[in-house]
């Protein structure tokens, strides 16, 4: 395991334990876990916007038009993610959302599972992007095209995740 990877298994670990030590999703402490668990999607939102900026300069450098633009897409839906993130339902300490304060144990449970798996797609999403650059420079345009589009799809998939949220708070505990 590398560096890169053991750090990022570390700052997964950290979150979990955070995550799951503290019964934070209930009785007022609501809004302290649930900012700590959309912080982290921020800050790993702002990570993968830096690794497509850094993708989208090597595409331009090597004439990709295409691998350029899809860069530039990936990269506006890390920023929108990452805005969904900022401005959830329960972003604010006055939230009159009426899930906030009424979750069960089993709500909770799997509120904690949810936001878990939420992080570890961004994870997967991270280590994409680090295949995705390590690759680039030795594929066409048309296998870099393909590279960053799963790339995309993996940040699709973590941003969609992440929305699904809503109804554990809403105490729907059915997908």
């Amino acid at each position: 395991m590398g560096i890169e990877s053991s750090a990022i298994a570390t700052a997964i670990q950290a979150v979990r334990a955070l995550v799951t030590v503290y019964d934070g999703y209930e009785k007022g402490r609501f809004m302290k876990s649930d900012e700590a668990v959309r912080s982290e999607i921020q800050r790993r939102c702002e990570m993968l916007i830096r690794h497509g900026e850094k993708l989208e300069q090597d595409a331009h450098r090597r004439g990709h038009r295409n691998s350029r633009m899809a860069c530039a897409q990936a990269i506006e839906t890390l920023q929108a993610f990452k805005r969904e993130a900022q401005f959830s339902t329960t972003a604010n300490h006055v939230s009159k959302h009426k899930g906030i304060g009424k979750l069960k144990s089993a709500s909770v449970r799997k509120l904690v599972d949810h936001d878990s798996a939420s992080l570890q797609s961004l994870v997967d999403a991270t280590r994409k992007a680090n295949q995705v650059a390590s690759e680039i420079a030795s594929l066409d345009e048309t296998e870099g095209m393909e590279n960053i589009s799963q790339w995309e799809q993996k940040i699709n998939r973590a941003r969609n995740h992440f929305l699904e949220r809503n109804m554990f708070i809403d105490g729907l505990t059915q997908r």
